[in-house]
């Protein structure tokens, strides 16, 4: 062998070494701080998406923590997330409904929300489960016409709406918060009578489909009224430039029947992701009034649900409502509510 031959080989030896443990640096920089995939929470949501992408602008503001924001219905996003299993991308779910929260929470796939942080949002829509953290409200209501109906000639209760006299003069929508009233009747009136219920609101009332198109049709007198969720309307009003510019109104039932439900919106962090700490306080933001609750405030017509935290959008005071109080991990029950729906030919 050459001392010109071993030179050779010793130079490609080094280089190859020097290769060796580049590529070792770099492994181990994949998993450094420095690295924006372990600065990045992944958030799944069922929210509306501009109000969910608000939340992220929001937080990124506020920590420098980036949040990227994969939306689309809440069934679509729990069930993506059930599918993924332990292999979720998911760091944080926000749901629209409490139901799919309760859904994931009862497969056991939520992690625990710590007791201060719980303890921060109106005590009424914190789950007994302790494992997601309401962030806001949505008030079933009925949308009416007062060109068409006064106020105090509405139906006292949603049940009513089955018998002869309303027959064709109301509209509803088969949405995620129809759906949680479903479950919420299943369980306190039970299934058969919720059923009947069903069938009698396809025969008398005029499924739309979408709650925007309820409430359009409302606003232009093609029905007396319709059941939908109260910050539809708000939406519209706010793009009218005030409520004033409205013709139709909203009726809050304020009492204890159904058609009051008050649903909260949910946040989780997935047991399954890896930024158990970043996702956790990425939760705890959200139910600060300085931080998600004032986005909540802002950025949608939903009811914010802690004290002190007033919405934009001329909203009346929560205090100031009657709504059924119950336990919202209650409404997991959304297969059976589905089911339901299906068998009285409404979904």
């Amino acid at each position: 062998m050459s001392p010109q031959w071993k030179r050779k080989r010793s130079v490609r030896l080094l280089a190859c070494a020097t290769a060796a443990i580049a590529t070792i640096g770099l492994a181990a920089g994949c998993s450094s701080s420095d690295d924006p995939d372990d600065t990045t929470l992944t958030l799944y949501s069922g929210q509306h998406e501009d109000f969910a992408k608000a939340l992220a602008s929001g937080y990124e503001e506020a920590t420098g923590v980036k949040v990227e924001v994969r939306a689309g219905k809440d069934a679509e996003m729990t069930g993506q997330i059930i599918e993924e299993g332990d292999r979720s991308k998911a760091d944080v779910i926000i749901t629209e409904e409490p139901g799919p929260m309760g859904s994931l929470d009862s497969k056991g796939l939520l992690a625990p929300v710590a007791k201060d942080v719980l303890a921060a949002p109106d005590q009424r829509f914190v789950p007994s489960t302790g494992n997601w953290l309401p962030i806001a409200a949505r008030s079933r209501v009925m949308f009416f016409n007062p060109e068409k109906i006064t106020e105090d000639k509405l139906p006292q209760s949603v049940l009513d709406l089955t018998k002869p006299e309303w027959k064709g003069r109301f509209a509803y929508a088969p949405s995620g918060a129809f759906k949680s009233t479903t479950a919420y009747l299943i369980n306190t009136i039970g299934k058969d009578r919720t059923l009947e219920w069903l069938k009698g609101i396809k025969e008398n009332g005029v499924n739309e489909q979408k709650n925007g198109k309820v409430r359009d049709s409302v606003e232009a007198g093609q029905h007396e009224f319709g059941l939908s969720n109260h910050y539809y309307w708000y939406i519209l009003a706010k793009d009218k430039g005030g409520q004033d510019k409205l013709t139709s109104r909203v009726h809050y039932v304020n009492s204890d029947d159904a058609g009051a439900l008050m649903l909260a919106s949910g946040a989780g962090v997935l047991k399954s992701s890896s930024k158990q700490e970043q996702a956790a306080e990425f939760v705890k933001w959200l139910s600060s009034a300085d931080g998600g609750q004032k986005v909540v405030a802002s950025a949608t017509p939903q009811f914010p649900l802690v004290a002190g935290v007033t919405s934009e959008y001329g909203l009346p005071a929560l205090d100031s409502l009657t709504f059924p109080q119950f336990d919202q991990a209650s409404l997991q029950n959304v297969d059976e509510a589905n089911e339901v729906l299906k068998q009285a030919g409404i979904v």
